[in-house]
């Protein structure tokens, strides 16, 4: 019982109900107690008016019969006394009406506890439609809450401060509110990021498939020498392969921000997953005539999954070579402390627009500025979403013609 006395709307009525008990009780005791003054004047105006008259006739009778108003009497004399009056038709069969004092007295006592109940019937009705009203009240938000949710209006806050039932389930729909809330705005960017994801892919599909076309076009309708048939088959490949990697950095895109993936972390030599990188990269560093080196500072181990870190670094190293000319040079450097470890990768290369910088990290961006026109623009935000599930932040500066520096911090636990 004591978990239903912690809503204040019982506490209240309950103790409404217990003074409105004690007025009826008061009420009840002093109609009582009126009531037995009115028939104690009553009796008195009665017997008085008898010795009046018997004393007129004689007052030594009169003086016998005093003494047995006040003193009672006994069973015997009542009887007779009932018998003689019912010679002269007094009994207690006759109407209260023909009995002057007694019809006044019950008459009054009637209209009085008529009145009581009237009063306390009154007060109970108020109180049940007070409390009550009350508590529609709070359903009838609660309602309104719930319909505007329907409609998708999540304004509505349902706002209860006193403790109790009421105060949980408020606070309980409110929190309803929220989830439903980020929820249908969870949807809403999937949906929109659905919508985008598919634009992007068609659009950028539609360029290698449309060389893809024209070599196919070229090689069915001409002539060609088995050297020219062979250049534009190596043009095909290389625009399959091209549209092969895209269609798989998007599924691995997409399956990053579904959170699909697990992560297989486990504590391990950062600096080796560094090497990783740059090893998976020599035939295009070498290709790309530049330089690029690790400088170690110290053993750090860091808890992650290898292979998607390494894709992660090996996309942001690809991103600077391609950015830097032949004889420029890409610098790694790690460092740890008791607060986090870091990673920064630099180049010398030609830089970033700074009107470009806040996007470089958007699926299919391709900056104004930048001369490879093979570059697609999905590596850096891949990075960036294995790095995010790392619980790592990536940072960016760079200037026009100065060089980048990505810096890659990771939090100590």
């Amino acid at each position: 019982m004591r978990r239903y006395f912690v809503n204040p709307e019982i506490r209240k009525s309950t103790a409404v109900l217990l003074i409105l008990d004690v007025l009826f009780m008061t009420a009840v005791l002093l109609n009582l107690k009126i009531y037995h003054y009115n028939l104690k004047r009553d009796y008195v105006r009665t017997f008085g008016a008898v010795t009046y008259r018997v004393y007129r006739y004689n007052p030594e009778i009169a003086r016998e019969i005093i003494p047995a108003i006040t003193a009672g009497t006994d069973e015997s004399e009542a009887k007779k006394g009932e018998h003689i009056l019912a010679q002269y038709g007094l009994n207690e069969e006759l109407e209260n009406e023909l009995f002057p004092y007694i019809d006044k007295s019950a008459w009054k006592e009637n209209l009085s506890v008529i009145f009581i109940f009237a009063g306390i019937g009154v007060l109970f009705f108020l109180l049940n439609y007070i409390q009550y009203g009350y508590l529609y009240d709070k359903i009838r938000m609660l309602n309104m809450g719930a319909k505007k949710i329907i409609e998708g209006d999540y304004d509505l806050s349902i706002r209860e401060d006193r403790e109790g039932d009421f105060s949980k389930l408020s606070a309980s729909f409110n929190s309803m509110r929220e989830i439903i809330k980020n929820n249908m705005d969870k949807l809403k960017k999937e949906k929109q990021f659905l919508v985008e994801l598919l634009s992007d892919i068609s659009h950028q599909l539609k360029t290698p498939l449309s060389s893809m076309i024209v070599y196919n076009d070229i090689l069915l309708n001409r002539d060609l020498s088995r050297e020219q048939s062979k250049t534009f088959l190596i043009n095909s490949r290389n625009q399959l392969l091209r549209m092969n990697w895209l269609i798989k950095s998007m599924l691995k895109l997409a399956r990053l921000d579904a959170r699909a993936i697990e992560f297989h972390r486990k504590n391990q030599s950062l600096n080796e997953t560094i090497k990783c990188s740059v090893e998976a990269l020599e035939e295009k560093i070498e290709s790309a005539g530049v330089r690029v080196n690790f400088h170690e500072e110290g053993e750090i181990t860091f808890s992650h999954d290898r292979q998607w870190l390494c894709e992660a670094l090996i996309n942001i190293i690809k991103n600077c070579i391609e950015h830097t000319q032949r004889g420029g040079r890409v610098d790694i450097r790690s460092a740890e402390n008791p607060i986090y470890k870091r990673i920064t990768i630099s180049d010398n290369g030609e830089g970033i627009d700074e009107k470009d910088l806040p996007n470089i990290f958007k699926r299919f961006y391709k900056a104004k500025t930048s001369k490879n026109s093979d570059a697609i623009g999905i590596g850096l935000a891949l990075s960036k979403s294995i790095l995010e599930a790392h619980d790592g932040i990536i940072d960016v500066k760079s200037k026009l013609g100065d060089g980048t520096t990505f810096t890659i911090t990771f939090l100590s636990s």
